[in-house]
């Protein structure tokens, strides 16, 4: 070979080839940052046809921040207020109380993945504190393992389907979801669009859903409504059922920090009443999430 071609190897010319490395998702979020996070939990029954309707919301408005501990990231979330309604009657509503210190922080490894949540029992204990008396409907709404698994599920909602992943408009995949009634989910990235002072990823999960699954779910969360109507849960007959899952994130594709989702589930199911009467019930539950930056 010539000493031309040895010359232009080495200058990564010629016949060199040259890889593009495709930019993808990533959890770093810089040390300091901080922002308020709001989230509304959202369950509601509706009798199809008839003005019986069970709303339930709770809000949780939370100061977030993101440190260091070794090679692991602490994400702090100091409660700052909440508030519980049901059927618009107002049952919690709350400040955080002064000297409490109420947190509930994440410990994320490099996966990532939580391995630790700090603060959750003493959370549910204030908050269990502030119910009002007599609102026996909101007993065992805060419990400890209820904060646990909010604070752990909203994060993996917004990580665990897209870290690691192309982040170019356009791209798609497939992500498993451990939902049994889920067949298959698929990421869509739509677009970017200014959020704040950054750039963030809008993605969007397409689903494929078990319509069987969905009924059995609803069964359950029917169980106390179909008794008030007469119907005995362990004998109720599913005619039809339909399950519509919709969610939405806009985070920023380097840092993972999320400007806002939306997740939501809505079952239609009718069963079968007193005499074969149908009785068409509808279930939507729903995790609406936005954060402000100073």
């Amino acid at each position: 070979m010539s000493r031309l071609y040895w010359l232009l190897a080495a200058l990564g010319l010629g016949c060199a080839t040259t890889s593009q490395v495709t930019p993808t998702f990533i959890y770093a979020p810089p040390a300091g940052t901080r922002f308020v996070r709001t989230v509304r939990l959202i369950s509601e029954t509706s009798l199809v046809g008839s003005p019986f309707h069970q709303r339930q919301e709770t809000e949780f408005v939370w100061n977030v921040g993101f440190a260091r501990e070794g090679d692991q990231t602490l994400v702090t979330q100091q409660l700052q207020r909440v508030a519980l309604r049901i059927n618009g009657a107002e049952v919690l509503d709350g400040e955080r109380i002064p000297g409490n210190n109420l947190s509930v922080d994440l410990v994320v490894n490099r996966e990532p993945q939580v391995v630790e949540v700090r603060g959750a029992d003493h959370a549910a204990e204030v908050l269990s504190a502030l119910l009002r008396p007599g609102a026996e409907e909101s007993q065992g709404l805060m419990s400890a393992e209820l904060v646990r698994q909010i604070a752990v599920a909203r994060f993996e909602m917004v990580v665990r389907d897209v870290v690691g992943r192309p982040t170019a408009p356009g791209s798609t995949w497939t992500s498993p979801d451990p939902d049994p009634a889920v067949r298959s989910k698929t990421m869509v990235v739509d677009r970017f669009e200014p959020c704040g002072n950054a750039r963030c990823a809008h993605v969007t999960a397409q689903y494929e859903v078990n319509p069987q699954a969905a009924a059995r779910r609803a069964l359950r969360s029917a169980a106390a409504f179909l008794a008030r109507n007469g119907v005995n849960p362990a004998e109720a007959e599913v005619l039809d059922a339909s399950l519509d899952y919709r969610d939405e994130l806009l985070v920023e594709p380097a840092t993972l920090v999320d400007h806002g989702a939306t997740f939501s589930k809505t079952a239609r199911v009718t069963f079968a009443g007193a005499r074969g009467a149908p009785i068409p019930v509808e279930f939507r539950s729903a995790l609406e999430q936005s954060s402000t930056f100073p």
